[in-house]
């Protein structure tokens, strides 16, 4: 496992990012020497957002209810929503 201080990782956070994405190795970040953070890959999901999506709503529905209900919100006065500023 590769490792990396925190002023170098700090100053080359999109590249060793990268790099991890890329050879799936986590690195070890340290401060003084000893080890703080490690930092890895994402496991692989297997689908991408657009797929995980449609399975969602192919298991689940839109949640969009087939028989809408009317719904009339309650009546609300203005002293509900008025507040006094204290001098």
């Amino acid at each position: 496992m590769k490792t990396i201080g925190l002023f170098e990782a700090k100053t080359r956070l999109s590249e060793i990012c990268r790099e991890i994405a890329e050879t799936r190795e986590p690195v070890t970040i340290t401060r003084r020497g000893k080890p703080v953070v490690r930092v890895e890959p994402v496991p692989d999901q297997g689908m991408t957002i657009r797929e995980r999506r449609a399975a969602y709503l192919t298991k689940y529905g839109s949640g969009e209810r087939d028989d809408p209900v009317d719904f009339k919100p309650p009546a609300r006065s203005k002293e509900q929503f008025s507040f006094r500023v204290e001098e």
